[in-house]
């Protein structure tokens, strides 16, 4: 990873930063001079080493985004620790796979909450400085099963078109204070956590859908993430961005 000479002064939050495409978001924004707080239900200590060792500078706390409470103070901490909160890249998501029979409504709700209810309270508390402050970026990760959901995805599709609302609805409130609100797309994409636990049969179906035939990596997606972060997409709000290689270009 390399850093630009000059930090740039903004404070990026990713959630789910432990691994997978949070891992990969926060090493760009931590390449553009971000200062980054890092959150995960797991350890983020070595990618928070990785970055600060680089050059740049990344703060690490535990939150569980299961439960609303641990939201807010996670939130708070943040606020009262390291100041204040630029970009909010709500990355983190609970995603099984069961089909309709099977979810109970204990199940949907965590879903939810993970999905829907934890960038809805985080946008909530880190927007009103964005708004002291007339700049803000807000970014949450869709996914492409909303636009063909396969077997099994019914709540989990349901929570990412959850997410497409808000995103519509947060851009239309807070636009006219800075703050521009947007959504990230991907498709199946290929890390360490999808690997294990998806058949290749299914990056192989999903390829065959693409007009670029590959499988999509985290770093197919950093550079669209680094764009709607920056200056240059000030005037780019409610917005979902199909980063899935021509899988679904609606």
């Amino acid at each position: 990873m390399t850093t630009s000479n000059q930090p740039n002064g903004r404070v990026a939050v990713v959630t789910g930063a432990a691994g997978g495409l949070g891992e990969a978001f926060a090493l760009r924004l931590a390449a553009s001079g971000h200062e980054l707080v890092l959150t995960d239900r797991e350890p983020c200590d070595t990618l928070a080493s990785q970055i600060n060792a680089a050059g740049a500078r990344a703060t690490t706390f535990a939150c569980d985004l299961a439960d609303p409470a641990h939201v807010e103070r996670f939130a708070a901490q943040v606020l009262e620790q390291v100041g204040k909160v630029d970009v909010l890249v709500n990355n983190a998501a609970f995603m099984p796979m069961a089909p309709l029979a099977s979810i109970t409504a204990t199940l949907w709700r965590q879903i939810m909450t993970v999905n829907v209810d934890a960038p809805f309270l985080l946008a909530q508390a880190f927007s009103v400085g964005m708004a002291e402050r007339r700049w803000g970026r807000i970014i949450n990760l869709a996914s492409s099963t909303v636009w063909g959901p396969p077997p099994g995805m019914s709540a989990y599709a349901s929570s990412k078109m959850a997410v497409i609302g808000l995103t519509r609805a947060l851009a239309a409130e807070l636009g006219a204070h800075g703050i521009t609100v947007n959504a990230i797309s991907p498709g199946l994409t290929r890390h360490a956590g999808s690997a294990a636990n998806l058949p290749a049969e299914a990056f192989n179906a999903v390829c065959a859908r693409q007009f670029i035939p590959r499988t999509e990596l985290p770093d197919d997606l950093t550079g669209a993430l680094a764009f709607l972060a920056s200056d240059d997409a000030r005037f780019i709000t409610g917005q979902v961005l199909n980063v899935d290689g021509g899988g679904f270009g609606f």
